[in-house]
């Protein structure tokens, strides 16, 4: 599914998923970012290239730094996604809160307790449960936890309602939206 997801302008006839990067040198970063990791023993799954000369414009990428010892603290801001491979689910949660970040986190899993389990031990100011991590919810306090995030939560009493503050959006169902995102096809 990822290597059709629509990159193109926001004018472009067939609706995009998703469009470029704020610049060229941000869009070569990225790649950058991805042959980093490679050197450090990654394995590209599907690459992120970049799309056009001279634009933002890249494909989204999944690598997998399973096999990486000294994987960088670094948030890299583009579509790369990091893939960590686990024999168990303590342990996995264990890497995920080894970072000086924490802006969000998210489970799919159809067992609440799973969830639960999840949302006790995670270090983050999103924590989602079937749900995208993208986007905070004003209907929420968010703050996020570490160097990502600013600790304040939003919405205007704030403070009266929240100590900790973690947002989080669930539902106990796994599953596709009604209408997929323009430029997002799934097969």
């Amino acid at each position: 599914a990822t290597k059709n997801i629509v990159v193109d302008d926001s004018f472009a006839t067939e609706q995009p998923f998703m469009g470029a990067m704020i610049s060229e040198k941000a869009a070569l970063g990225m790649v950058a970012a991805q042959s980093e990791l490679v050197s450090k023993g990654a394995q590209i799954l599907v690459e992120l290239k970049q799309l056009k000369s001279g634009t933002g414009f890249v494909s989204p990428g999944i690598i997998d730094v399973t096999n990486i010892t000294d994987m960088p603290d670094e948030e890299h801001f583009g579509p790369l996604i990091k893939v960590y491979r686990f024999d168990d689910f303590d342990s996995a949660i264990i890497e995920a809160n080894n970072t000086s970040f924490g802006l969000s986190a998210g489970l799919l899993a159809d067992n609440e307790d799973d969830y639960t389990h999840f949302l006790k031990r995670i270090r983050a100011g999103i924590v989602n449960w079937n749900r995208p991590i993208t986007g905070a919810s004003s209907a929420a306090p968010f703050g996020g936890i570490g160097a990502s995030g600013n600790h304040r939560a939003s919405a205007y009493y704030a403070a009266d309602y929240c100590a900790y503050p973690v947002a989080s959006v669930e539902s106990d169902k796994v599953s596709l939206p009604q209408t997929l995102a323009p430029g997002l096809i799934i097969e």
